[in-house]
């Protein structure tokens, strides 16, 4: 039998998952982080032909993402990925989670050291249809039942210097509006105010190598 992963279903589309493949080499080995039942780690296998591999804490997503034949395990991204040699891979990809973990800046240092590189994708809090929500009263969103995971907002700006305090190098970005990468794609005009998610590519600068 066969240990491919299952045909990819595409029941919610993620532009951002667009942009991340897009960035992937061929044949890499990637760790996706929070990977949730897999759809992002089933893509990579199908379409980069990459050594696909994933960590989620939710039960149900892990056996959904066994189910396609996937190899995940369950844990805490918080709690560090120790069980990682240095440079195990060769991307490690944190979509659209940042947002919601509560320290950013181990995970993000966690993944530049197993991974050569790094691709963290979210949801701008700049782009000009939440700033006019801001403006309006209409705040940034989300539940306040408590519901719903909360979520911090993060601009680009902010991301930015994010990185820079972790001697991270920006290698490269994409930009997605709603429908599609943003005006001009990685050369959109305005990012900061007109892309609704942004994907960036992240190496170890120097700060990062030496530490």
């Amino acid at each position: 039998m066969s240990s491919a992963p299952a045909p990819v279903q595409r029941t919610a589309h993620r532009l951002d998952w667009d942009a991340i493949v897009s960035l992937v080499p061929e044949g890499a080995r990637v760790l996706d982080l929070g990977c949730g039942d897999g759809g992002l780690l089933a893509r990579l296998a199908q379409e980069k032909h990459a050594t696909a591999r994933g960590v989620e804490i939710n039960e149900v997503n892990v056996r959904a993402c066994i189910t396609r034949g996937l190899s995940v395990r369950q844990g805490n991204i918080e709690e560090g990925l120790a069980d990682y040699p240095d440079g195990a891979f060769d991307v490690v990809v944190l979509s659209q989670t940042l947002a919601y973990i509560n320290r950013g800046r181990p995970v993000v240092a966690e993944m530049l050291r197993v991974g050569k590189r790094a691709i963290v994708s979210f949801e701008n809090a700049g782009y000009y249809q939440d700033r006019l929500q801001v403006l309006f009263g209409g705040g940034f969103g989300g539940d306040l039942t408590g519901e719903e995971p909360r979520q911090r907002p993060i601009t680009l700006g902010q991301f930015r210097t994010f990185c820079a305090s972790l001697g991270a190098e920006v290698v490269d970005a994409v930009f997605v509006g709603r429908r599609s990468a943003g005006p001009g794609g990685r050369r959109a005009l305005w990012p900061e105010l007109f892309a609704h998610q942004a994907v960036y590519l992240l190496g170890r600068g120097d700060a990062a190598r030496s530490g």
